[in-house]
Formats: structure tokens, sequence, C-alpha cells
């Protein structure tokens, strides 16, 4: 019984240290997840985002702003075909809506777009490239295999797509052709975390 009472003094301690709930706690807690909830509502509907923030007070407005940001930054990738790159696009909106500063999230938005657009453009032109490389590579790769196991060549064309290892190597060899574009884009969404 003793050591029931301990556990309990020791909580009951634990609890006066802490420090008064303030009403700055109180608007944090109801309205940051209220805020993530409107960025997941802004990424799947057609939503005038700005009409959603007037509904608030200037204070709640602040803690929604809160909760919409992380939501909106991890929704925020390589624009990998034309959906993604709507989505990219909205959320950079969004993004200008909800900042403060609005020249610094506009020269990372700027830096962000420098990046979507050597993805799409340069990049997609280094990534057809590499698709065919590694296409001829696999495929000399099975008339090597084909040579040692049959004595003779194969005389016609190869389809190495239709091989699941092909498939499952080119995947591998794209993601670290995206990884590039991710690692400056991680780093990009740190900074417009950071920017009030």
């Amino acid at each position: 019984m003793d050591f029931m009472r301990s556990a309990k003094d020791i909580a009951l301690d634990k609890v006066k240290e802490i420090e008064e709930i303030t009403p700055e706690d109180r608007l944090r807690w109801k309205y940051v997840p209220l805020g993530e909830k409107l960025a997941h509502k802004y990424l799947a509907e057609d939503l005038d985002l700005e009409e959603e923030l007037a509904a608030y007070q200037p204070e709640e407005a602040a803690f929604v702003k809160l909760g919409l940001t992380p939501v909106l930054l991890a929704a925020l990738d390589v624009p990998r075909d034309e959906a993604a790159a709507e989505k990219s696009h909205k959320i950079m909106g969004a993004l200008m809506l909800i900042k403060n500063d609005q020249e610094t999230v506009a020269g990372l938005l700027g830096q962000l777009q420098q990046i979507f657009e050597h993805y799409t453009g340069p990049g997609e032109q280094q990534k057809q490239q590499a698709f065919q490389q590694f296409k001829t590579r696999f495929e000399q790769r099975i008339r090597q295999t084909m040579r040692e196991q049959q004595g003779v060549d194969y005389p016609g064309q190869i389809n190495v797509e239709q091989y699941p290892q092909f498939k499952e190597e080119w995947r591998r060899n794209l993601t670290q052709f995206d990884r590039q574009y991710l690692n400056s884009i991680d780093q990009l969404k740190k900074e417009l975390a950071a920017v009030a």
C-alpha cells in the first residue's frame, strides 16, 4: 500500500510541476487539429482556402495555419505526372496564402518551382536516356545468359520490359534518380516550415 501511495504522491508532485494551462495552449489544442483537417479537405476537394480561413478570428486562424502547414508540406512532391504537378501548384498557392513573410516564401517557392521545372524538363530527358541505356544493358545481360546456357546467340528482339527483374531494377534506379530532387525539396520544405 505504501508503494501505491508513493506512486500517487509522485504523480501529484508532477502535476504540481506542470505550468498552468494558458489560453494560448487551449487555442493550440483546438485549432491546430482543425487546420490539419482543413488541409486534408483542401487537398482532396476544390476549396477556397482564403474563405475558409476568414471564418476564424485572427488568433484562431494563426493556429489553424499552424495545423495546415505540415500537412501541406508533407503532400508536396516531385511532379511525376500532371495530377502531381497540379497538386504541388495548389499547395504552393496555399503556402503563399497562409504564410506571413511573403517575400521569403516567394523566394523559396521560386526555388521549388525551378526544381520542378528541371525535373520535368532536362531531368525527364536524362531519365529517358538512362532508361534506354539501362534497357540496352539489360538486354545484353539476357543475351549473354542465353549464350552461356544455350551456346548460341538469340537472333530476335527481346522485350526486356516484360521481365519482372527489369521492372524491379528500373524502379530502384528511378528511386535513386528521384532522390536527388527529393533531398533538395525536403530542404526547402524545412525552410518553408520555419517561415512565419
